[in-house]
């Protein structure tokens, strides 16, 4: 993935592409060179942004929601099980580690890599057609008051 935060008057529509294009077109490409009648399961990552948000990040949960909405389809549509998996924030790897003082100082949980790992084999193994999304947490989370009195799901 691909993160260029800013407010959406702030975001150029370059900017929004780049965001936007490295998750959505990967997939779509997916779709059309895989077989899903060989395939048992299919897991597509996306982001716990496409169901909370993020400030800033309007094309990053696009992206996400369009991975939720494309495993939805194909799950229906194939023999095979297609899930999005909507990750929270792993600790100390992944996109957002350099933002992980931040985030554990407004109250989230972060996933450790070995409950991460965990959880994605426990979904491989017990999971089922027609789960089409999962969101995968470090718990805990709750409703917090941001610097700028905003309310912020974290």
């Amino acid at each position: 993935g691909v993160i260029e935060d800013k407010l959406v008057g702030d975001k150029t529509p370059d900017s929004f592409d780049r965001v936007f294009a490295t998750k959505v077109e990967s997939a779509l490409i997916l779709t059309r060179l895989l077989d899903f009648e060989k395939l048992k399961c299919c897991v597509l990552f996306a982001s716990v942004a496409s169901r909370y948000g993020n400030r800033g990040q309007s094309d990053y949960a696009a992206a996400n929601e369009v991975l939720a909405k494309l495993a939805w389809r194909l799950d229906r549509q194939t023999p095979c099980r297609v899930v999005a998996i909507d990750w929270g924030p792993w600790s100390g790897v992944g996109m957002v580690s350099d933002l992980e003082k931040h985030m554990v100082a407004r109250g989230l949980t972060l996933i450790d890599p070995p409950t991460g790992v965990q959880f994605f084999v426990d979904e491989l193994l017990r999971g089922r057609k027609g789960e089409s999304e999962v969101i995968i947490g470090g718990g805990a989370e709750r409703l917090v008051d941001t610097p700028q009195n905003e309310a912020a799901l974290v």
